[in-house]
């Protein structure tokens, strides 16, 4: 698939209540995480938007950003809802801000995994990472539809979908940075995060 036909999106909309300020905008070697994120994800898609539900002046510097329909952090599927409605691709690619490891072939091995399913999420050898995911926009209507059932688990959606899990071999590129502790392991270790 040609990545000028997918929109990358980093979802940065959640509470972040553990880490206990805005996850995106933790300070990683002197830039804010979800811009590491941004430099990663870049290669692979024509465009980038961020989901967020704050901060939105210091997301919007250099990205349009896009907030949930819904302010109430009803979860990832909110965000991926109000993105899919803006975007001008047919598909997207979904990101969390909280990811800076994900694989360099994300895009690339997501789209190639699809058999004519309209989603494809990540999966390792331990477990599956549906925030990690390649939805088209025919589904905005289904999700918009869970959505207002009530219904807020992503993996039940894609599950429910008929979503294609997609194999990935190195469980460490799925690592989140979920607390303060996570970020000081990260920078301990002097990881390259735009390798």
């Amino acid at each position: 698939m040609d990545r000028s036909n997918i929109t990358g999106v980093i979802l940065a909309g959640g509470r972040s209540s553990r880490m206990g300020e805005d996850k995106g905008l933790i300070d990683i070697n002197g830039q804010p995480l979800f811009e590491h994120i941004a430099q990663k994800l870049r290669p692979q898609v024509g465009d980038i938007l961020i989901s967020c539900n704050r901060n939105s002046e210091r997301y919007g510097q250099n990205f349009q950003t896009v907030p949930d329909i819904k302010q109430d952090f009803s979860g990832p599927l909110a965000g991926m809802l109000a993105a899919l409605s803006v975007s001008k691709t047919e598909w997207v690619l979904f990101v969390p801000c909280d990811v800076p490891a994900f694989p360099d072939d994300l895009s690339e091995t997501l789209s190639d995994g699809l058999s004519g399913q309209e989603a494809a999420y990540a999966r390792d050898t331990e477990r599956e990472h549906p925030t990690l995911c390649l939805l088209k926009r025919s589904l905005i209507p289904a999700l918009t539809a869970y959505l207002d059932n009530g219904d807020r688990k992503l993996l039940i959606f894609l599950h429910k979908i008929g979503a294609k899990s997609v194999f990935f071999s190195d469980p460490t590129a799925f690592s989140n940075l979920n607390t303060p502790e996570d970020v000081a392991l990260w920078k301990s270790h002097n990881l390259d995060l735009s390798r």
